[in-house]
């Protein structure tokens, strides 16, 4: 690699790391992101090393679920109508507590992992921005047909 390679390397990841200073705590661990067919793939080897721990889906409350996939389907990361069925699905099951604050924030996109603990998917820009996030939403569609 080149020294102006690995400059402009430095230099993208610059708006990440910004971002990441002023992000809430992390949840620790990739949990059922990483391994496969719900694997981070590529992008998790970019997060590797970057110090960004992105939470695992299935330690998350049914109504931080339900928020998640409402972000993913009004930003367009899911498409198709399984997706939009599935989440009108999950707002009418029963006990479901729509105005709870996991609900908000899952539908601001961000992963309530409890203890304080949160990770925001609008934290991340870029092409980071739309891998995590994609794979974050397939995974929150898995864990939403669990659910019911």
């Amino acid at each position: 690699m080149t020294k102006m390679h690995r400059f402009l390397a430095l230099a993208a990841a610059l708006p990440l790391a910004a971002a990441l200073s002023g992000t809430p705590a992390h949840a620790q661990g990739f949990g059922d992101l990483t391994g496969g067919s719900g694997g981070l793939g590529k992008a998790g080897s970019l997060l590797s090393g970057s110090g960004l721990n992105v939470p695992s889906v299935s330690s998350l409350a049914p109504s931080n679920v339900t928020g998640l996939l409402s972000y993913c389907v009004e930003n367009n990361y899911l498409k198709g109508n399984s997706p939009t069925t599935l989440l009108s699905s999950l707002k009418q099951k029963a006990g479901l507590d729509t105005s709870s604050s996991q609900y908000s924030n899952g539908q601001n996109g961000i992963l309530d992992t409890g203890n304080g603990n949160t990770f925001s998917l609008s934290s991340l820009s870029g092409n980071l921005k739309q891998k995590v996030t994609t794979k974050v939403c397939n995974a929150v569609l898995k864990q939403g047909k669990s659910l019911l």
